[in-house]
């Protein structure tokens, strides 16, 4: 029993197979990084090639590249071929492939009447589709491929990602599934840049919660991070000596957080390899706020809770 307790023996991912969309970059190169120097074999998953590879020639260890669009159910369909050629077995899916497209003619003057109707009139179709392709479709599609269709695709959740890995998920002993949402799809943030990014990251909140309930007779778990603030391509940049700065709206967005700095790469890694380890085996349906007290802060703003002026836009 006391050996079972070992930190070593309860969190190690050390051979299990792991496939990680969006895997070259953002949150999804930091999770790439952790499983692959604890021993995992990383499937990593995008649109660039170069990228990919980048990624793969700077982390080292077992990290196989697979070019491919998850944003659709042929794309997630053709991800998971090229995937069986090179593994016959998936312990954990993470959807981490993500887009958020801002406004058009940005403004921080939200209270004003004018412009609050101009900043929703700037959101057109392609808006829209193009955010759920990525943010909510292209998560569920890797599920779908291998079996009958459980219920109709939603094009509102990660569905088509998800499905089409069942067949190789089942050959594991703790299946699981991982889908990256964010703070953003849990609270109402006017200043957020994207209109559409939240409604789409709220889509994967839920489709979370269905795909665990729909799974379950196949004991294959679906749990869902929702990350505040990191560094990464949607919300900071990176200058010519590799330092990385975060947006404005990034660092005001910081500030409305109970630690007031962004999140650091161990800890968004912490949550997904407890949930892909022995430790998570018991954890189910569960969504994880990972942002600093973002989620407390924001909800607290009806409780007479307000942080300084100075981190709010309007």
């Amino acid at each position: 029993m006391a050996d079972l307790l070992r930190v070593e023996n309860l969190f190690s991912v050390a051979g299990t197979t792991v496939l990680v969309t969006g895997g070259g970059s953002g949150i999804g190169k930091t999770l790439t990084k952790a499983f692959a120097i604890n021993g995992a074999r990383v499937i990593i998953v995008g649109r660039r090639q170069h990228v990919l590879d980048a990624t793969a020639r700077e982390i080292g260890g077992d990290i196989i590249c697979v070019k491919g669009d998850v944003s659709t159910k042929d794309g997630a369909e053709d991800v998971i071929q090229q995937v069986k050629k090179a593994v016959t077995v998936l312990d954990t899916v993470i959807n981490c492939a993500g887009i958020s497209i801002p406004f058009k003619r940005p403004s921080d003057n939200l209270d004003d009447p004018d412009t609050a109707a101009d900043l929703l009139s700037q959101v057109d179709d392609a808006d829209w589709t193009e955010t759920h392709k990525v943010n909510v479709n292209g998560m569920g599609a890797q599920f779908k491929a291998c079996v009958q269709p459980l219920t109709p695709a939603d094009p509102s959740g990660p569905y088509f990602m998800t499905v089409s890995a069942i067949p190789l998920l089942r050959k594991s002993d703790n299946p699981n599934v991982v889908i990256i949402s964010s703070v953003a799809g849990l609270v109402n943030q006017r200043a957020n840049g994207s209109f559409t990014y939240g409604v789409s990251k709220a889509g994967a909140v839920h489709l979370s919660s269905m795909l665990a309930g729909r799974l379950h007779p196949l004991k294959i778990r679906v749990n869902c991070i929702c990350p505040g603030i990191f560094p990464s391509e949607m919300t900071a940049t990176t200058g010519a000596d590799g330092a990385v700065a975060l947006g404005r709206m990034g660092t005001k967005a910081v500030m409305r957080s109970t630690l007031g700095r962004p999140g650091k790469p161990e800890e968004i890694a912490a949550p997904i390899l407890l949930l892909a380890s022995k430790g998570g085996m018991y954890m189910n349906d569960t969504c994880i706020n990972v942002d600093g007290g973002r989620w407390l802060v924001m909800k607290g703003i009806y409780d007479g809770l307000r942080l300084p002026d100075e981190s709010y836009i309007n």
